[in-house]
């Protein structure tokens, strides 16, 4: 199977890691030149988990059609102010037998509208892939290093989250399913909000009662 990772930044790198690690076809994509080429060269990100080693299996380009070509899984693995911009560069090279799956953790600057509603409103609906929202507490450095994670794949379409957990999951990474696409993609949005919150509480000297009301 062919992974298409739209995103270089850390997340989209150490996802591209742990797909390269199990043995999937991997294409990569990047705005930064400089980084599709040491990827391809030296099989390292020098931006992003620089000295984490990058599968051979791994291709990265800027040709964002280059990269969805034969993918049957496509990961958005970007900033979510950059999302709709990437989904209208992909419109004309998606198709409804891929999976989309959104692994950016936001919702977008000034509409406020989550990632799969962004997906709707530019994917035209006869070529529009399963959505897959993955999302979870998941330091990318962490995850590469092994550390014991979990993360969620969330979809309506429950063939198309069991296909993303079968494909991402290995012994540290345990990827679970549920079809609560909203609540999952909220979820991801607002946890850098309520840790602010939480410090700012536990700053004022409250304790753990105030942190968790």
């Amino acid at each position: 199977m062919r992974i298409a990772i739209i995103g270089a930044g850390s997340w989209g790198t150490a996802l591209a890691i742990i797909a390269g690690r199990a043995g999937y076809e991997v294409r990569l994509w990047s705005r930064n030149s400089a980084v599709v080429e040491s990827v391809n060269r030296d099989h390292v990100n020098p931006v992003y988990l620089p000295t984490a080693q990058i599968p051979d299996s791994v291709y990265a380009s800027t040709n964002i059609s280059e990269v969805l070509e034969k993918a049957q899984l496509v990961i958005l693995a970007a900033p979510s102010h950059a999302t709709r911009g990437l989904l209208q560069a992909m419109a004309d090279v998606v198709r409804p037998e891929m999976i989309f799956v959104s692994a950016t953790k936001g919702i977008e600057t000034g509409t406020g509208k989550r990632i799969s509603q962004l997906v709707e409103e530019v994917f035209a609906q006869g070529c529009r892939p399963a959505f897959v929202c993955l999302s979870g507490p998941s330091f990318a450095k962490e995850v590469i290093e092994k550390h014991p994670t979990a993360v969620v794949a969330a979809s309506e379409d429950r063939e198309a989250g069991c296909l993303v957990q079968s494909s991402l999951s290995f012994e540290q990474l345990r990827v679970y399913t549920n079809d609560d696409v909203i609540g999952t993609e909220l979820g991801g949005s607002i946890k850098n909000v309520m840790a602010i919150a939480a410090g700012m509480v536990a700053g004022l000297g409250f304790g753990s009662n105030s942190i968790a009301a």
